[in-house]
């Protein structure tokens, strides 16, 4: 039994495609890996404002602290926005958690 191969110009990419495609990859690398270094010098700055200043957006010097603890190609700033995103959320579930039991404790008096 013999078998044949054969290749359209349709279905293979051409070379030049390729290589293009293998050179935007490497590029889109190297701009991640720059913002990552960039957003980590930022957020060391961070560590120069005082305990007032961090809640203010809703951060603590531990928060900072930690986020610059990841590995050293990873994007703290990323991390601080999950940890301020998270301390909100309980925030307002606290809110919500309250709002609920006063309205219990009212209508348990009436």
């Amino acid at each position: 039994m013999t078998t044949f191969e054969t290749y359209s110009t349709e279905t293979r990419a051409p070379r030049a495609r390729t290589i293009l495609a293998i050179v935007a990859a490497a590029g889109a690398a190297v701009v991640t890996r720059i913002r990552a270094w960039k957003n980590r010098r930022d957020v060391a700055r961070l560590l120069e404002w005082d305990a007032h200043m961090l809640s203010d957006i809703g951060l603590t010097q531990g928060d900072v602290y930690c986020a610059m603890a990841a590995r050293v190609d990873e994007d703290p700033s990323v991390q601080l926005s999950m940890f301020a995103m998270e301390r909100r959320f309980a925030h307002q579930a606290q809110v919500r958690d309250r709002l609920s039991r006063a309205a219990e404790l009212r209508a348990r008096h009436r």
